[in-house]
């Protein structure tokens, strides 16, 4: 969920337009993946696997924080920048959809004090004992901690889940540029092999790759090094396809495409853990940029999608719960079929304005807060950036 795939240190001005838009365009899955009713896009096998989608944004985060910091993560002042940085980037949208989400508790105690709903069988109230929304997973989101399996389950804006997992991952990289210094062929194999390791171990823990709140930072960690892994072959790899002409990668880029949806309808249960090589392969051949396929996935429509994806992903929930309440309130039930999918083009074009409001009057001028907190006068008049 980071900022634009661009590229300022490995050439400048140097931006992966394809797979920017590929991020806009999974964001919008994940919203459609967690809408509550049934539409035919819900239906859809790809769909209902969509779980694996995530791992392809934390391959991405990998990919640029490689091609953005592997020669700018020297000393403990480029570290501090570059946490500072992500924190900013992360953390706004995080705590101002929590403190929603807090909100929207509360209001839910209240409605069932006054007599407006009544408590449903099994159903435990926020910050009641054995609540998943409590005071101890606040304190978890508030600490980005509530990817650690410290509680059973999701509590608050679920998807933040990634978020947490994120920082910590960033953390881990910070460690891994500061005392290894991957260069030489070696140093990426064992990177290799420990990405293999966790993926290995998460199958025998879990079922499938739907892991959120248990093991969810170890499932960031092995996506985002097999984005680092990517990032340290692009150079080879488009030296290699340069000279290919637009119909010879188009062509390729569809084969990719072909593969990666196959993958996400077609392996299921434990085959969802070979979800690296995929990934690894999809990020490599799209940062090309070079066929009809990135042609279209580079258009303005994507970049802005991609633009306000954290904010898609971040405050698309709350809205589906919303449409929830107000479908059953009006139909007195949920829809399916072609008056699901009329509520699903409404709900995406309401998650899609709302983003552009949290995207401009929360990410950017929050980023822009926490960048230039105690920044040096030179500092803040270059900390305009999201990257």
């Amino acid at each position: 969920m980071s900022g634009a795939v661009s590229d300022k240190t490995h050439g400048a001005g140097e931006y992966y337009a394809a797979l920017d838009g590929f991020r806009g365009l999974l964001a919008v899955f994940v919203a459609v993946y967690h809408t509550i009713w049934l539409s035919h896009p819900n239906s859809w096998s790809f769909f209902n696997n969509g779980p694996v989608i995530i791992d392809l944004f934390f391959a991405l985060s990998g990919f640029l924080m490689w091609r953005l910091y592997a020669d700018r993560m020297n000393n403990a002042a480029e570290v501090k920048l570059f946490l500072k940085r992500r924190f900013a980037r992360l953390y706004p949208l995080h705590a101002f959809m929590l403190i929603v989400f807090v909100g929207f508790s509360v209001l839910r105690l209240f409605v069932h004090k006054i007599g407006l709903a009544e408590v449903s069988p099994g159903e435990i109230l926020p910050f009641e004992p054995g609540a998943r929304e409590g005071w101890f997973a606040l304190l978890q989101h508030l600490t980005l901690t509530h990817t650690m399996g410290l509680s059973d389950s999701l509590s608050f804006n679920p998807p933040s889940w990634t978020i947490g997992a994120e920082f910590w991952t960033y953390i881990v990289f910070v460690f891994v540029m500061l005392w290894c210094k991957p260069r030489r062929l070696f140093h990426f194999l064992i990177i290799g092999c420990g990405v293999g390791l966790i993926y290995l171990g998460l199958s025998r823990l879990k079922p499938d790759m739907n892991i959120t709140h248990d093991y969810g930072f170890w499932r960031c960690l092995a996506g985002f090094f097999t984005g680092v892994l990517a990032a340290a072959s692009f150079r080879r790899i488009r030296s290699v396809f340069k000279d290919l002409s637009k119909a010879t990668l188009t062509l390729v880029e569809i084969a990719v495409i072909v593969l990666s949806v196959g993958f996400v309808i077609y392996a299921g249960g434990a085959a969802q853990f070979w979800i690296g090589p995929v990934i690894f392969v999809f990020i490599l051949f799209f940062a090309l940029d070079g066929g009809a396929v990135s042609w279209f996935m580079s258009r303005s429509l994507f970049h802005y999608l991609a633009k306000i994806s954290c904010s898609v992903y971040l405050t698309h929930v709350i809205i589906a719960i919303a449409f929830e309440i107000v479908i059953k309130r009006l139909t007195g039930g949920l829809p399916s079929g072609w008056e699901g999918d009329a509520w699903l083009v409404l709900y995406l074009c309401i998650v899609i304005g709302v983003s552009h409001l949290t995207y401009k009057f929360v990410e950017i001028p929050g980023g822009r807060f926490i960048r230039n907190w105690h920044a040096p006068q030179k500092r803040v008049a270059k900390s305009g950036s999201s990257v």
